[in-house]
């Protein structure tokens, strides 16, 4: 379905119920698509990313917490040095 950015401003509330619904609305300004409205899913982004393989899973758990070390100079003073 496409809609013209008026209109879809005059009836902002309708195309969004629509959207919710699982229809794709395409979005033109005068004629030229712009944008898409789609519902959102409520699909694991995380899982789906592993499960098309563009998101690897962690191999390692249990890892140890990261040790707090003190600076001996503020980070201010080290980009005052860096820019000199």
């Amino acid at each position: 379905m496409d809609v013209g950015i008026r209109e879809l401003k005059a009836k902002l509330s309708e195309y969004v119920g629509i959207a919710a619904e699982g229809t794709t609305i395409v979005v033109t300004d005068r004629g030229t698509p712009v944008a898409r409205l789609v519902a959102l899913s409520d699909d694991d982004t995380m899982a789906r990313g592993i499960d098309e393989g563009w998101i690897e899973p962690a191999r390692r758990t249990g890892l140890t917490p990261a040790k707090r070390v003190r600076a001996s100079r503020s980070v201010m003073e080290m980009l005052d040095e860096d820019r000199r």
